[in-house]
């Protein structure tokens, strides 16, 4: 079905694409129409309560409408908003925060402060994970092209430190000097991270087969800041990029950052916030409304010790609970070499601590992935009954449907949101709940 219609843009939808209306009420989705702009568009996709099209000519455009800075931006879809006035993104995601608050968590106007964010919003990224493919002999990075496995090539990524940028162009020279060359298709990606503080990057190298001992190609001081390059081995054919196995091929096998006065020791695979200005400025906002002096802590999700470690310099004790192994070790780590001495770290799927150890706590700090808390830690939240707790949320609408939960026994005090990804729909949130008086 294609067919030629008029619309006027009414909101932004979560994936970043325009949501318009018909002048008869029907709902179209619209890629890169902004709110209150007019347009003919061409319907492709038409189903009973809505539609998709695709923008054929702007009759109105947005005052906050603003040129794409990258030149694959409407190929590539990392970013979503780009077309958007930055001051325009940042209100739009804080609006995102109140809408679900309210039609999830089924809050009345609850207290949301101003979004946190960046002077500088380009160049912040500190990890990335690019797809290598090879033309007419040689090799090249970009990204996959929605919803596809086709690359799309690029030389530089504006949302990428350039630490990163400046290391994958050193590394493309590298490959397509070297004298080694790999099988057919066994170099599936390149995963970059850079310390921004401390100025160390390290490269993982994604292959289908490990490489022999006399046949590395590549070492660090051919790579820009590079302190260590690693071999991760991935045969599956999913979606995740990294496989279990790793070795170190050159150099070591973390990079340090510092954060708050504290050093940090990030090996490849382990968590940390892509974007560390911003992160500063969140984990500061959880130290405030954490306000730990004197208080046992517990925290689920710990990663690698970063939020436990800032806390405990206030606590009187700190325990940090992770699934992942590898980085309970770097938080481990990351405790010795500050010298923090009152906390401990566990590895234990959160769901299974209150039922595997005996832990009494002041203050709960939560830290979840995407999907939120698990029906189970609620619940022992809603038993043990903390006196407070601080949630950090990277999607508004789990952080929503959790404080719902919590509501029981636990009002709403503030949230403040920030923006650790400037140009995408992606916000992140610090939320104080404290336990209702009986």
């Amino acid at each position: 079905m294609e067919k030629i219609i008029e619309v006027i843009g009414v909101d932004i939808s979560q994936d970043g694409e325009g949501i318009a209306k018909t002048k008869e009420g029907y709902t179209v989705f619209v890629p890169y129409l902004l709110p209150r702009e007019k347009a003919i568009a061409k319907l492709v996709q038409k189903g009973k309560r809505f539609g998709r099209a695709e923008l054929v000519e702007l009759i109105g455009k947005s005052n906050n409408r603003v040129v794409p800075r990258c030149s694959i931006y409407s190929e590539c879809g990392g970013c979503q908003l780009q077309h958007l006035d930055y001051k325009a993104q940042l209100l739009w995601k804080e609006k995102k925060v109140k809408d679900s608050l309210s039609r999830i968590g089924g809050l009345v106007n609850p207290k949301v402060m101003p979004i946190v964010g960046m002077d500088n919003p380009w160049y912040y990224r500190n990890r990335g994970q690019f797809p290598v493919g090879k033309e007419d002999g040689e090799f090249f990075w970009g990204f996959f092209a929605p919803k596809t496995h086709k690359i799309v090539r690029t030389n530089e990524c504006l949302i990428h430190h350039e630490y990163i940028n400046e290391a994958l162009e050193d590394l493309m020279f590298q490959l397509n000097q070297s004298s080694f060359h790999f099988p057919e298709d066994t170099l599936n990606h390149l995963v970059v991270r850079c310390g921004v503080n401390t100025q160390e990057v390290l490269v993982t190298m994604v292959l289908t087969e490990p490489l022999s001992n006399s046949s590395i190609p590549i070492k660090c001081s051919d790579i820009k800041r590079a302190v260590g390059i690693i071999e991760n081995i991935n045969q599956s054919k999913g979606f995740r990029v990294l496989g279990k196995k790793e070795r170190t091929l050159s150099g070591r096998s973390y990079i340090e950052e510092s954060l708050l006065n504290l050093r940090f020791l990030i090996s490849s695979q382990s968590f940390f916030q892509n974007n560390t200005i911003q992160a500063e400025k969140l984990y500061q906002k959880v130290l405030d409304y954490a306000n730990a002096e004197g208080k046992k802590v517990l925290e689920l999700y710990s990663g690698i010790g970063s939020i436990s470690l800032c806390l405990a310099q206030e606590a009187k004790e700190v325990i940090g609970v992770e699934i992942v192994q590898q980085a309970v070790e770097d938080a481990k780590k990351n405790a010795d070499i500050n010298n923090i001495r009152n906390v401990n770290f566990y590895s234990i799927d959160a769901k299974n601590i209150f039922t595997q150890k005996e832990i009494s706590h002041d203050l709960l700090v939560v830290d979840p992935p995407r999907k939120g808390l698990e029906k189970p830690v609620v619940e022992s939240i809603l038993e043990l009954e903390p006196e407070s707790i601080v949630y950090a949320s990277c999607n508004p609408d789990t952080l929503a449907r959790d404080i719902n939960l919590l509501r029981r026994k636990y009002s709403l005090v503030e949230v403040t949101p920030f923006d650790l990804f400037p140009q995408t729909t992606h916000v992140e949130c610090v939320t104080l709940m404290s336990k209702v008086e009986k």
